[in-house]
């Protein structure tokens, strides 16, 4: 398994945060993965979405379950299908989960990103490692930062 975690603190209650991150249609505000998300069908723990974004100068997009669903807390999905221009990504990840924890602290919230990947193989591991937690980990930190911009308070 291979796990990059971020966190960060922001300046706002667990439930305004809870209000951005779990909101598809405010994901390109913050989450820079995404520049748009849009629901295909279902609420809560179960609803499929799907992540249209970039992965450096290709088009991807990802389809992806929700597993996680506890307001004001944890907010999380599975990685159903991804593509690259469209077409079928090459499969380096057997499984591919993310969660978004939130816990009150110091007067705001205490934000964990957490990506968690299964390698399709032990060669496919060393390559993910070597160059995929690198580009996640920045990707993170950026929607990190961007989620701590939308409440200004934040250190």
């Amino acid at each position: 398994m291979i796990e990059v975690v971020r966190e960060r603190r922001v300046a706002a209650p667990p439930a305004e945060v809870w209000d951005v991150v779990a909101a598809p249609q405010r994901a390109p505000e913050w989450f820079a993965f995404a520049d748009r998300v849009e629901v295909l069908d279902g609420d809560g723990v179960g609803q499929r979405q799907r992540q249209h974004g970039r992965w450096g100068r290709r088009s991807a997009e990802v389809d992806r379950e929700i597993t996680e669903y506890d307001p004001p807390r944890r907010y999380g999905w599975r990685h159903l299908a991804e593509r690259l221009d469209g077409k079928p990504a090459p499969v380096f990840a057997r499984s591919t989960k993310f969660e978004i924890s939130l816990a009150p602290a110091g007067g705001g919230t205490l934000v964990r990103l957490r990506s968690a990947q299964e390698p399709a193989s032990a060669l496919k591991g060393l390559v993910m490692r070597a160059f995929g937690t690198r580009d996640v980990a920045a990707s993170m930190d950026r929607s990190l930062d961007r989620l701590a911009a939308l409440f200004p308070d934040s250190p």
